[in-house]
């Protein structure tokens, strides 16, 4: 599988439920504060990063592939273990915080009624794509030293203030994923018609990261 081994598989997934439970987790018990998410996002990434080292989320993933780090057959197998890892966050999300955690969707994401349709869906999807362009890029620029737990983490956090009004701040497929694969099967109030818009936006800012990080960067030099 190329580059990844079933250490980086098993970290991948393990760093990603982290990411979702703690950095999902305190939406729900803050209450749902902007705040509260954006914090817990970041201590979350900072601590997944420094512990099990990794990408957890999809979209870092892809653009590592796109850019040539990440060969494309370990690229896939990295992004099933992190879609597994969000899932079993979302289960343990709906383990900690039972029925309460469900009746509050368990952190899935859902976009404003603004931007349902129209240009606000166009919106929607720029805002997503430009959050993981940037989270993507700063991934490039820091890369798997001992900064990019925070610095990643901060990028979170910035994404998460900037387009949770909008989009709720996906940023990461996994993070949307398994958290309404886990209220589905909770019996919640799941809604599947949105998910496209997470998949395009993401996917958008992912590539676009990838092929233009380089001749970025060269071009600051």
């Amino acid at each position: 599988m190329g580059s990844a081994t079933l250490s980086r598989l098993t970290a991948e997934a393990l760093g990603t439920a982290v990411l979702v439970f703690f950095g999902v987790g305190a939406l729900i018990v803050g209450g749902g504060p902007l705040l509260a998410g954006a914090v817990g996002l970041m201590i979350a990434a900072a601590a997944a990063a420094w512990i099990f080292g990794g990408h957890f989320n999809p979209w870092l993933t892809l653009a590592a592939a796109v850019r040539g780090s990440v060969d494309w057959v370990g690229g896939a197998a990295i992004i099933a273990a992190q879609l597994v890892g969000g899932f079993v966050g979302g289960l343990l999300m709906w383990l900690c915080y039972g029925e309460n955690g469900v009746a509050a969707g368990l952190g899935a994401n859902r976009l404003s009624e603004a931007a349902s349709s129209g240009k606000g869906l166009i919106a929607a999807i720029v805002a997503e794509a430009l959050a993981v362009f940037v989270i993507a890029c700063v991934m490039f620029a820091v890369g798997d030293g001992e900064r990019s737990g925070i610095s990643l983490g901060l990028a979170y956090a910035g994404g998460t203030l900037a387009i949770a009004a909008v989009t709720s701040a996906s940023l990461n497929f996994a993070r949307t994923f398994g958290p309404e694969l886990a209220l589905t099967i909770a019996g919640g109030a799941s809604d599947w018609s949105d998910i496209w818009v997470f998949a395009v936006s993401g996917a958008l800012g992912a590539v676009l990261a990838g092929l233009l990080y380089p001749r970025l960067k060269g071009a600051a030099s």
